[in-house]
């Protein structure tokens, strides 16, 4: 992924008006503070941390500003668009169409017009200039939006497998598509709570982030669709009640999430220790030679301040060393200020 090319809207919407059919999602806030923090690393997806790259949009009021904000991302992006969505969804009318709430939607009744139709949303991803388009919807009913790659107008397949097929020309490396990940099947609701696991994060977000950060060991990066299957499967051990869905055309599914680890360092072999002689059988050659430093090599320092003696010989003139007695300590006669100040004071009677 390109940083500077990219472009990632991450919004959250925690909550809703008093009195109205809405909970709060405590959970809203914390996805969007974690997910940029993963997605900015550059152990990770390296996705730019300024505001103009990585917006986030906690609690927003209408849903013209969530518009605004994501038809700017996919205008500038050329590299890799990323959009992600948390909070309540609804479904409206004999279609029933998805909406995604902001923090005025009351109820389904007000959804229309304070809501974002998910069908206005399809539209700029659609638009967007992106070779990578993502979409990551963590609410009720999110899993409609994985129908937008079977209706025959929603998403240009064809002109996609085109785009693919001339760009395997250019560039066998390079990724183009668009990638759907939703939290719910069409007619499931999402937890709002990650209590199997005990976090902050919604269910399906909360897993989704802990895999990511459980990489430890893992050497080869992990790439989106890796990371949706690993996700859920852990939301099936964990026994979540809804199951996610994925929909894709293209190769959108090998972006690099999490780049590849460094190996574990080979183990080094210590070697052989020679045992310390006796205090009995050292003798020093002269003074002198006790007196000098060891030489390089010969003595090497543990992590824990333990002190090895490589070599036999030297070993055993620390041995002796050690037998030595301790020279007398010198006396100092060298008079100070206060001496002679005294020494003075008599002088004068």
């Amino acid at each position: 992924m390109r940083p500077d090319e990219s472009r990632a809207v991450l919004i959250g919407v925690a909550e809703y008006p008093d009195g109205g059919t809405f909970d709060s999602v405590e959970g809203a806030s914390y996805n969007v503070l974690r997910l940029k923090e993963l997605l900015t690393d550059p152990t990770y997806a390296g996705f730019h941390p300024k505001r103009e790259y990585t917006r986030t949009m906690l609690n927003p009021h209408a849903s013209e500003g969530i518009r605004a904000a994501i038809k700017r991302a996919a205008e500038q992006a050329t590299d890799v668009l990323f959009v992600y969505y948390v909070g309540h969804g609804s479904r409206v009318g004999a279609e029933r169409e998805l909406y995604l709430t902001t923090c005025t939607t009351a109820s389904g009744e007000s959804v229309e017009t304070t809501g974002l139709r998910y069908t206005t949303l399809r539209d700029l991803l659609r638009a967007a200039r992106a070779r990578v388009v993502v979409l990551v919807l963590d609410c009720c009913f999110s899993g409609l939006a994985t129908k937008v790659l079977g209706d025959g107008d929603a998403l240009a397949e064809d002109e996609l497998l085109e785009q693919d097929k001339a760009a395997e020309d250019v560039d066998e490396g390079v990724i183009d598509g668009v990638c759907v990940l939703a939290s719910s099947g069409p007619t499931q609701t999402s937890e709002a709570s990650d209590k199997a696991s005990a976090t902050n994060y919604t269910a399906f977000t909360g897993h989704l982030v802990a895999v990511l950060e459980n990489g430890d060991g893992d050497t080869t990066p992990l790439l989106l669709g890796e990371l949706f299957r690993r996700t859920e499967k852990r939301m099936g051990r964990f026994s979540v009640g809804h199951q996610p869905l994925m929909a894709t055309v293209g190769t959108a599914t090998n972006l690099v999430m999490r780049q590849a680890s460094a190996p574990p360092p080979e183990p080094v072999s210590t070697p052989a220790l020679a045992p310390l002689a006796p205090p009995d059988s050292v003798s020093l050659a002269s003074d002198a030679q006790a007196d000098a430093g060891p030489p390089i090599g010969l003595l090497s320092w543990l992590p824990d301040g333990t002190i090895v003696v490589h070599d036999p010989e030297y070993a055993d003139r620390i041995i002796g060393l050690r037998g030595r007695p301790a020279p007398p300590a010198v006396q100092d006669d060298t008079p100070t200020e206060a001496d002679m100040a005294q020494e003075d004071k008599h002088d004068g009677h």
